[in-house]
């Protein structure tokens, strides 16, 4: 094991070297340099493992300087300057560091909205279309965590974070980053307001629905598509989601017609009642007649693990479909004993029209 001498800095330090305080290379008797003349002499060395020390130790650093208001702003540019670093795994480092800096900073520094808005954002934001895909990822998850925490301010989101993901989304836009962008979007769009989604989002989520090209585009789609009615409400559900729904559920990849069923309920609530009835109720018959069975199978788990519309949506495709069709016979035997066990509406107490 090679042996740590913290007073020649971290020039000779191997990667198997343990034990290493990751702040070690601010302290004083080293050499005739300030901490912050530390900082940048192994910020920018030309030794990878000491950037990847110094990426590591971003948030010790920042306590170490974040009561001296010029200190502070030159350790931050110091970040934005690291982060054009062109090592793969000094960014990825870096970017890890950003949701703890950030919650840090929300902490302790009163003008954090401004200071992070500078220079953080922007970081996290071009490391979604970083050429890496490891540091790709990173940004991904520390963009979703700095939204979860609420500490991306709602005019950063919709001129920053929603451009480049609508940019990613393009028809011709790289295949990989397109459909890891529509999967952040996706996450997105629960932590947005209804107005944020509606004004950016909305449109370019229905044009993904329809990717010809990419079935994981519409996978991802298909699987979210419940939080997008969720968020939008009614009237946009449909105006410009029902359509779309349609498509997805009669997709010929089995395993989007699956999620289709699979989040049918979700979009229902956010239709009217007679949208349920003339549209979504033959939709409802559709899926579970498909001859995959799969969709049967989630059909039926509706009907057993829910009440109310689920019911009623069972009740109208066992009533409905011709007996020789599979969901009439898997759907007899097991929703037909649903209404009919202790305590449910007996098949002819449902009125007719009552969705």
């Amino acid at each position: 094991m090679q042996v740590c001498r913290y007073a020649v800095g971290f020039d000779d330090y191997g990667t198997e070297c343990d034990g290493i305080r990751i702040t070690a290379f601010l302290d004083a008797g080293q050499d005739n340099l300030t901490p912050l003349g530390r900082l940048e002499k192994y910020a920018f060395s030309e030794n990878v493992f000491n950037r990847q020390i110094v990426a590591r130790g971003l948030l010790d650093v920042l306590r170490e300087f974040s009561d001296n208001e010029n200190d502070f702003l030159t350790v931050m540019e110091t970040v934005a300057r690291m982060s054009e670093d062109g090592e793969p795994t000094v960014r990825a480092e870096l970017m890890e560091q950003v949701p703890n800096i950030a919650m840090f900073l929300h902490e302790r520094r009163p003008n954090f909205p401004a200071a992070f808005s500078r220079y953080l954002v922007p970081i996290v934001v071009r490391y979604l279309t970083d050429p890496n895909n490891q540091v790709r990822k990173t940004s991904q998850a520390a963009l979703l965590v700095l939204l979860e925490q609420g500490l991306i301010s709602k005019n950063d989101v919709e001129s920053k974070v929603c451009p480049v993901l609508l940019d990613l989304t393009t028809p011709n836009s790289d295949d990989d980053y397109k459909i890891e962008a529509v999967a952040i979007m996706c996450k997105l769009v629960s932590m947005l307001t209804k107005d944020t989604v509606e004004h950016l989002l909305l449109h370019r989520f229905c044009d993904l629905c329809s990717d010809g090209r990419l079935f994981q585009v519409r996978k991802v789609c298909a699987a979210n598509f419940g939080d997008f009615c969720s968020i939008v409400g009614q009237d946009a559900t449909e105006k410009h989601l029902i359509a779309k729904f349609f498509e997805l559920c009669s997709d010929s990849v089995w395993g989007i017609r699956k999620a289709c069923a699979e989040c049918f309920m979700t979009v229902s609530n956010s239709t009217c009642p007679e949208v349920r009835r003339t549209k979504l109720s033959p939709l409802f018959i559709s899926l579970i007649s498909d001859p995959s069975r799969w969709e049967l199978e989630v059909g039926v788990e509706l009907c057993e693990g829910r009440k109310g519309q689920a019911e009623l949506y069972c009740q109208i495709a066992v009533q409905r479909a011709e007996p020789s069709k599979p969901c009439w016979r898997m759907g007899e035997a097991q929703c037909g004993g649903l209404f009919n066990s202790p305590g449910n509406r007996r098949k002819d107490e449902f009125e007719p029209g009552c969705l």
